[in-house]
């Protein structure tokens, strides 16, 4: 690795631990050089199942029902930001399905008070998956649901976990309804399969 992994502390039943993390090919390069020592060291690996997250600084990818690789999309000028960046809070996301309840986004977000839901849509299409879930993809239909400020990157954590391995967090352009404007804002796109 070329730098030290992002670490947490944590605690279980056989006292403390610090876990890192790493992604697959560090994980093989890690089991690799331990099994070459005489004493074998085995390490946990626990699978994280979040909502990926990696937006770019280099265009606005990944960006829900929007072909960023399309000329007429790019930047005019050097040097320009993308937003929302990777770690930027407070930061309005378009919620649908179960998040988009305002008593399952109050448990889940531990919050004192009801959540400021405002009813917002986003271009993209909806779909089913596993017969049960809602899963938004893009497409050139308008999908209505509701926007709500997360404030902080704890917040945002725990909502990606909810989302599971099974959504990504992109980019997208959410119309807020009671002001009547667009803003930019992100999402969680279905990425699995929904056959």
């Amino acid at each position: 690795m070329s730098q030290l992994p992002q670490h947490v502390e944590g605690a279980g039943e056989t006292g403390e631990a610090t876990f890192c993390f790493v992604n697959g090919a560090e994980k093989c390069a890690l089991t690799a050089a331990l099994s070459k020592h005489a004493a074998a060291f085995n390490p946990t690996f626990v699978h994280i199942n979040r909502a990926e997250k990696a937006l770019s600084t280099h265009c606005q990818a990944p960006c829900l029902s929007y072909v960023t690789s399309l000329s007429h999309h790019r930047a005019s000028e050097n040097g320009h930001v993308y937003v929302p960046a990777q770690n930027q809070y407070p930061i309005w996301n378009f919620f649908y399905g179960t998040l988009a309840d305002r008593e399952v986004l109050s448990e889940k977000l531990d919050l004192h008070t009801p959540p400021d839901l405002r009813p917002a849509i986003v271009q993209g299409s909806m779909q089913i998956w596993a017969g049960t879930y809602k899963a938004l993809v893009d497409g050139d239909d308008t999908v209505t649901g509701w926007a709500y400020e997360v404030v902080s990157a704890e917040h945002e954590d725990v909502l990606r976990h909810y989302e599971t391995e099974q959504y990504e967090t992109v980019r997208c352009r959410i119309f807020m309804q009671d002001i009547d404007e667009c803003i930019m804002g992100l999402t969680f796109r279905f990425s699995g399969d929904c056959g």
